[in-house]
């Protein structure tokens, strides 16, 4: 029998046994779009005022050997505990030791004869339990380890890290004072605890409350109240609506909204999705949400079918009819894809029914400028958040405003032109984008962004229909079609005498060039000057079509005899430099 309690945080973080995820339980996979939800509810938190802040379920086995079992909800627990980390972190920052060492209390259990921990209140995921465990530790000093003990730890910590430094961000603004109050946020924040009486109870309750993997809680409550309402064929076109999210049903909802009506936070999402409904009719709602779901799943899906498709069942003749206009608004989607970014997604729909309202479908300079929105979108998310790693959510609040802006304008392209306009005045600075740039480095897993980088090096200023495609979303057309070739080899000819520290930066940007796959194959582990020589004779033909290598060659072959980590480094300012004022300016 169940038994569901609300219980505040803080209760379940004083409780006397230690908590673990259970081995049939999935991977810690919450990241910053989850993280920034979870600031965002807290941030909307304002007592007395206010009710507590219900923050989900937690769903719990009893007590076995002084673990009890989290059967649901260890990413958010997970996520407070990280939370408390970054808090524990800012009070040592203001030497509040008293109010650091109260926290530590809530993240570790403590010994009480030598204040030291005793090991964390979580036995976290495998994926990142070391870490973890590391992290809560009351000496920690904020820097992530590559090992703990003998066990390489890198995957576990860049799966935390970014949270930790988002949160970290975020509390670093905070004084004493309202270090305090955000604390108290946290720890009367709400969940409902269910305790479960036996093992097979927990399989049977976490099979049902993860077969669909998203968060249920919204937008159960909005189909039951249109199925209620009786909307006309709304099984069916839920069931659109659901498979278009692509499993992000709530970030779905809340774009929805947003684009249509401005900010608004998820705690008032519901209510306020309601009370559109009762503005437009709940017949209305379930078509715009079916038509906003249909342009969502083509920025998550994004390729020329399905972007020439989309604009010609909307009569968007300007830009269906011309591939190299819809193909711009294609390798944009891709881009923005790359880099993690949806919250382009409501003001980017907000545009295009702004377009539509103003007959500018059928306008050359209209659809230019909507091509120049989603190439702008691009542009400031490479630099501040493929590059500079700033958060997301930094233009939310902008884009909100803009939707309601497009929703009043009668001149389409003025708001984009000052929608741009705003967008450059929040963009990264030069410096610190060319910092960031210079360290790119090369690794399996940034392959696809890299090769991203020099195909828009390759490509501008060309109109499409001339482009060599060496960025392709699909990893395995990627990985046929260019690799990243290292200038000075990875492991050099032993005859080549290499500088240690040139070998710490062979991997650097600087030392690094999309080749084609056959090209990178002959050219193996050459010294620079050899592949010069090779570049210029044999194998000129295969790089007649690749601007950027030709362009490299006649800028650094003379340096190709004492290529070291000077020249590497030099290299990657330049590029970094040519990046932010001719490839990726907002124009």
């Amino acid at each position: 029998m169940f038994n569901p309690v609300r219980t505040r945080v803080e209760d379940i973080l004083n409780a006397p046994s230690q908590y673990a995820i259970p081995v049939y339980q999935r991977d810690y996979k919450w990241g910053k779009e989850e993280a920034l939800d979870l600031i965002d509810d807290l941030r909307s938190y304002q007592p007395p005022a206010d009710e507590n802040l219900f923050l989900g379920n937690i769903i719990l086995e009893p007590a076995k050997d002084k673990r009890t079992y989290v059967v649901d909800g260890q990413q958010r627990l997970t996520t407070i505990l990280l939370l408390l980390v970054a808090c524990r972190m800012r009070a040592k920052e203001l030497h509040h030791e008293d109010l650091a060492q109260t926290i530590l209390q809530k993240v570790s259990f403590i010994d009480s004869t030598t204040a030291e921990s005793k090991g964390c209140r979580l036995i976290a995921s495998d994926s990142v339990r070391e870490v973890f465990e590391f992290i809560s530790k009351g000496s920690w000093d904020g820097k992530f380890p590559p090992m703990v003990g003998k066990k390489p730890v890198k995957r576990q910590a860049n799966r935390l890290k970014p949270i930790y430094d988002y949160f970290h961000s975020v509390v670093s603004n905070l004084d004493k004072d309202g270090l305090s109050k955000f604390l108290f946020s946290i720890y009367n924040s709400i969940v409902i605890r269910i305790d479960i009486e036996s093992e097979i109870d927990a399989l049977s309750v976490f099979e049902r409350t993860n077969a669909r993997g998203m968060e249920l809680e919204i937008s159960d409550l909005l189909k039951n109240y249109l199925f209620a309402k009786k909307v006309e064929g709304i099984e069916a076109l839920w069931g659109q609506i659901v498979e278009n999210s692509g499993g992000t049903i709530l970030r779905m909802l809340k774009y929805f909204f947003v684009s249509k009506k401005g900010y608004v936070l998820k705690p008032q999402l519901y209510n306020k999705l309601k009370g559109y409904a009762a503005e437009v009719g709940p017949e209305t709602l379930t078509q715009e949400l079916v038509d906003f779901s249909q342009f969502y799943q083509t920025t998550k899906n994004p390729n020329e079918t399905v972007v020439k498709a989309y604009f010609e069942e909307r009569k968007f003749e300007e830009l269906y009819a011309y591939q190299p206009r819809y193909q711009r608004v294609v390798f944009a989607l891709q881009a923005l894809r790359e880099f993690s970014v949806t919250q382009f997604c409501p003001p980017a729909y907000a545009a295009i029914e702004c377009l539509t309202r103003s007959a500018g479908k059928s306008k050359t300079a209209d659809a230019k400028a909507l091509i120049r929105l989603f190439e702008a979108f691009e542009k400031y998310h490479f630099i501040n958040n493929a590059i500079c790693e700033r958060v997301g959510n930094e233009v939310e609040q902008l884009y909100a405003e803009y939707c309601v802006k497009f929703a009043e304008s009668s001149d389409f392209a003025k708001t984009v032109d000052n929608l741009i306009n705003q967008l450059l005045g929040k963009l990264a600075s030069e410096d610190e984008f060319v910092a960031n740039f210079r360290d790119l480095s090369y690794s399996n897993d940034d392959v696809p962004l890299l090769c991203y980088i020099f195909d828009r090096f390759n490509n501008h200023g060309l109109d499409p229909s001339q482009y060599l495609l060496i960025y392709k979303p699909d990893p395995k057309m990627l990985r046929r079609n260019h690799n990243i070739e290292h200038w000075l080899p990875q492991k050099p000819e032993p005859a080549l005498k290499v500088k240690k520290e040139t070998l710490e930066v062979i991997d650097n940007v600087g030392n690094l060039l999309a080749i084609s796959y056959k090209t990178n194959s002959r050219l193996g582990n050459a010294s620079p000057a050899k592949k010069v020589e090779r570049l210029k004779g044999n194998l000129s033909k295969e790089i007649q079509n690749t601007e950027y290598v030709k362009d490299f060659l006649a800028k650094y072959s003379a340096d190709a005899h004492s290529w070291d980590d000077s020249r590497i480094q030099k290299r990657a300012k330049e590029m970094a430099e040519e990046a932010y004022r001719k490839v990726w300016k907002i124009a």
